[in-house]
């Protein structure tokens, strides 16, 4: 069955006239005549009745000129489709986050990214730590993810995007809440509430390193499984928690935030793999000049 067939039948029974049909396609009668009786055969039965004085549609007729639309706009729509799928205009990405603190960023990703790109489907991957991240991305499950660094980087394209600092989560009414910075050698005898430790944190990488350079191991009494929950633990008084400042926008009563004014601050970065063909995550990609454009003044502001 060829489309100029079905072109053809929906021609004529839309204008119910064979010489109609026959001009508005371009063609003379005969052959057009011609093209029904062989899609008529083909169908198997009769679609159209008729007589010297009209042409209408049998039950079968009404019920193919409805399929034949329906193909004929998904022929014409095809090449288009294409075209947009090759331009990143359509398809789908899946874009993973490390967490609570970089909900911020995650969100202005999103909102950019919509705005450009309304038709492709944007999906949002559950929290991950950022070694959980990269093996997801490595496994074809995540198409970018939006994560901590350092991470092992290999097959990966990392662009950076911001840093964000180091603070420590205190009940309000400790003896340091009261602080504009304290330094990670004043935090040697407290208890800490950490991320977990076999998820791939480089918070906590990054913890226990500035911990060893001030010469002492971290005292970790309590994991929890994210910020929200170790600030929640903080106000408890579990013990004391450090957390990116962008953690800040949680306001858990009773927590605190006071920046470590010794201690390196957090990349934030989108991590995705070097070699993956989706046109869609080249768009996003394309667009993380303007996001770090957008993300200078907020950085200023928390500075």
């Amino acid at each position: 069955m060829e489309l100029r067939h079905l072109r053809a039948f929906v021609a004529v029974a839309e204008e119910l006239n064979f010489r109609r049909a026959a001009v508005r396609l371009h063609m003379s009668q005969p052959p057009l005549s011609q093209q029904i009786k062989r899609l008529e055969h083909e169908v198997g039965v009769p679609l159209l009745r008729r007589t010297t004085r009209r042409v209408s549609l049998t039950a079968a007729g009404e019920a193919f000129l409805r399929e034949a639309r329906k193909t004929l706009e998904a022929a014409d729509a095809a090449p288009r489709l294409a075209r947009q799928a090759a331009a990143g205009e359509i398809g789908v990405v899946r874009l993973g986050f490390s967490g609570q603190t970089s909900y911020q960023v995650m969100l202005l990703i999103v909102r950019t990214f919509r705005q450009r790109y309304p038709d492709v489907r944007l999906e949002i991957v559950s929290p991950l730590f950022g070694g959980e991240l990269v093996e997801r991305i490595h496994q074809q499950e995540v198409d970018a993810g939006l994560l901590r660094l350092p991470v092992p980087t290999e097959g990966l394209c990392v662009r950076e995007l911001e840093q964000h600092p180091l603070a420590v989560a205190l009940p309000e009414r400790h003896r340091l809440a009261g602080r504009r910075s304290v330094g990670v050698g004043e935090l040697r005898s407290e208890p800490m509430v950490s991320y977990p430790t076999n998820r791939g944190s480089v918070v906590n990488q990054l913890v226990q390193a500035a911990c060893l350079r001030h010469g002492f191991s971290p005292h970790f009494v309590q994991e929890a499984p994210d910020t929200h929950t170790i600030l929640s633990l903080v106000g408890a008084g579990t013990g004391i928690g450090l957390v990116p400042t962008t953690a800040g926008h949680l306001k858990v009563p009773g927590v605190v935030l006071v920046p470590l004014h010794d201690a390196p601050p957090v990349p934030l970065a989108l991590a995705w793999r070097d070699d993956d063909p989706n046109p869609a995550l080249a768009g996003l990609v394309g667009l993380l000049d303007e996001v770090v454009a957008q993300l200078r003044p907020s950085a200023a502001d928390r500075s």
